[in-house]
């Protein structure tokens, strides 16, 4: 078995800021408001996706409902049909919708760090 010395590091050096310190106060409060904006925003979206998911399931209810009185296979097609049009268009709308929240809150954090910028030049 071997022994190894044990090596001491010397203590390091504070490098001197020549007057300048960080406003931590500030950065604080800006990555505070920050986080609160996207908090904010994720938690919208989380609102939507769960309010659009209960009103399809509502949907896909109503649609089962729908096909099970169909009489005879040409009703059943026509009701599939209009499930899978109101479907598809509600989905797109969804989509839609969700893209311009996520854009928005994506906007807001890039107005934010370009007023921290201009603040802080």
């Amino acid at each position: 078995m071997t022994r190894h010395a044990k090596h001491t590091r010397p203590a390091r050096e504070t490098t001197p800021t020549s007057g300048w310190t960080p406003d931590c106060d500030f950065l604080f409060a800006t990555n505070q408001r920050a986080f609160a904006r996207w908090l904010n925003g994720m938690n919208g979206l989380s609102q939507e996706i769960a309010q659009f998911t209960q009103s399809r399931l509502q949907e896909d209810m109503a649609a089962w409902s729908a096909l099970a009185s169909c009489r005879n296979a040409q009703d059943a097609f026509e009701c599939q049909r209009r499930f899978a049009e109101r479907a598809t268009a509600g989905y797109l709308a969804e989509v839609t919708k969700l893209s311009a929240m996520m854009i928005s809150l994506a906007d807001e954090g890039l107005e934010s760090r370009r007023r921290h910028s201009e603040a802080t030049s």
